[in-house]
């Protein structure tokens, strides 16, 4: 059973969340959109609201700060910052709730993501004395990394909204959550932790390697045009050693490899409207390493074939009609 004052409270309140979340979710999701972070945002329910005022922790109807509420997911923590800065700028921050700063025993693992307590900023024009509107009230922000996010989804329900109290199950959810900040850690100290892993051999990461060292090379000595620059090294590497391997007849990395940095430090083969991957298959075949590809799929347009005829691939990539 719902107060009577309370459902109308949140009736009346109601059209001002609607559009306070339609206003905030258009700034925050185009913010998340920009840089690729999962964004969602929802408005309490009248059941959820009578439960979180019979806490006893709030005063007053406009001291509740979730009645409309956002998450935006983060790659890793180190990409918090950024987040705060963001509404700090767009909206007006009442408070910042921040993980680190509330007192927490060290063997205690529980909810603890930071989240950013705001309001719209009110418009000058507008009276603070006039009518209610969707500046008056506050709005949460759950800044949440990856790992904290797939922790919450993955056990909110099964711990906390059991039909009974169940010590295991909070226990197991504590452990869930030990193990989840055990990897945000690695991940935030992604690059001194991998430095203390022992290397094991695998001749295939030696030939991705070899042919990142020489794109390092040319990047370095300014013999690659910034154009041709890939936009993930390790991709473009893994993609031009499984190119290699099938390529007939058989060579090896460092034998291709020569040959097409010898060409691109010629400087007489590159054209910038190619990619380096299709330079680099052109480059084979212009130099006879190469006379076929065997099944793999390449992207042979106009323009490869104007730059290197020799070209030929029996399965090229093609676009639907």
């Amino acid at each position: 059973m719902i107060p009577q004052r309370l459902d109308q409270a949140y009736r009346e309140a109601q059209p001002f969340l609607e559009r306070l979340k339609e206003n905030v979710g258009q700034t925050l999701g185009g913010f998340a959109d920009s840089r690729n972070y999962p964004f969602s945002g929802r408005i309490k329910t009248i059941n959820s609201l009578a439960e979180k005022i019979e806490t006893g922790r709030y005063a007053k109807f406009s001291e509740i700060d979730d009645l409309v509420a956002f998450s935006i997911i983060i790659p890793n923590a180190l990409a918090e910052n950024e987040v705060r800065e963001f509404c700090k700028e767009k909206f007006l921050v009442v408070e910042l709730k921040d993980k680190t700063t509330s007192e927490k025993p060290p063997d205690v693992f529980r909810f603890d993501s930071t989240r950013v307590i705001a309001k719209l900023r009110r418009p000058l024009a507008l009276d603070r004395d006039s009518i209610r509107s969707i500046y008056d009230f506050r709005f949460e922000i759950q800044i949440r990394t990856a790992f904290e996010h797939a922790w919450s989804v993955a056990t909110h329900d099964l711990a906390y909204k059991s039909s009974s109290m169940d010590w295991r199950r909070l226990r197991l959810a504590a452990q869930l959550k030990a193990m989840t900040e055990g990897m945000d850690v690695a991940v935030a100290a992604f690059e001194p932790m991998a430095a203390a892993i022992s290397i094991s051999p695998w001749s295939k990461m030696d030939d991705r390697q070899e042919i990142c060292n020489a794109i390092d090379r040319m990047i370095s000595e300014k013999i690659l045009p910034l154009e041709l620059i890939p936009s993930s090294l390790s991709r473009f590497s893994e993609n031009l050693c499984y190119l290699i391997k099938n390529i007939q007849p058989k060579r090896t990395v460092v034998e291709c490899l020569n040959v097409i940095l010898e060409e691109i430090k010629k400087g007489d083969h590159v054209p910038i409207s190619l990619s380096l991957y299709q330079i680099c298959l052109g480059i084979l075949f212009h130099r006879g390493l190469a006379i076929g590809v065997g099944k793999i799929r390449c992207h042979v347009g106009e323009e490869l074939n104007i730059f290197f005829p020799k070209v030929s691939v029996e399965f090229p990539f093609i676009y639907d009609q």
